[in-house]
């Protein structure tokens, strides 16, 4: 039952992003203003962090393959940008004291390379016209919003939670 949580939570985080997108009212700040939840990549993050690193790679590839198959159109962004993510974040915790607050601004900045990579991409193949002045404060902004707001509310819960699963993983 233990072995079953990492991928159970993994699963409610990719289904959470598509609901709170469905279930947010669409009103005119949702016509000028798009936001991308990043729970899930936030959540291969953590699993960086407080599971393993290999873990953490492991997810970012998995999950951003099914983030490819079934919201872009553009096979492999997410897959490949996940799994770097998780790598780059990793060697970066050995830098840095690994602390909640640490992971967390760490986490935004991943979510800002994050958005610019795949803006950078789609752009390259021709799939956005929409100029950087447009992109900053109508995609960007909004989005490291509302996952500021989900990191304030889930980032203590979520990281010990992942403890647990650790110390579960390393008594094995």
């Amino acid at each position: 039952m233990k072995k079953l949580f990492l991928p159970f939570l993994a699963i409610l985080f990719f289904v959470s992003e598509s609901l709170l997108v469905d279930l947010w009212p669409k009103n005119d700040w949702y016509q000028h203003y798009l936001f991308a939840p990043r729970f899930l990549f936030i959540f291969v993050i953590f699993v960086t962090v407080y599971v393993t690193q290999a873990h953490g790679m492991i997810y970012g590839f998995i999950l951003g393959m099914l983030y490819d198959v079934v919201y872009t159109e553009v096979l492999g962004v997410y897959m490949f940008s996940f799994t770097l993510m998780a790598y780059v974040m990793a060697k970066a915790m050995k830098l840095f004291h690994n602390h909640l607050a640490v992971t967390c601004f760490l986490s935004m900045v991943a979510i800002v390379v994050l958005e610019l990579y795949v803006y950078g991409i789609q752009l390259l193949i021709g799939k956005t016209d929409m100029p950087f002045d447009q992109f900053y404060p109508h995609r960007l902004l909004p989005t490291l919003l509302i996952n500021a707001i989900f990191l304030l509310l889930f980032s203590y819960p979520l990281k010990q939670r992942l403890l647990k699963i650790e110390r579960y993983e390393r008594e094995e």
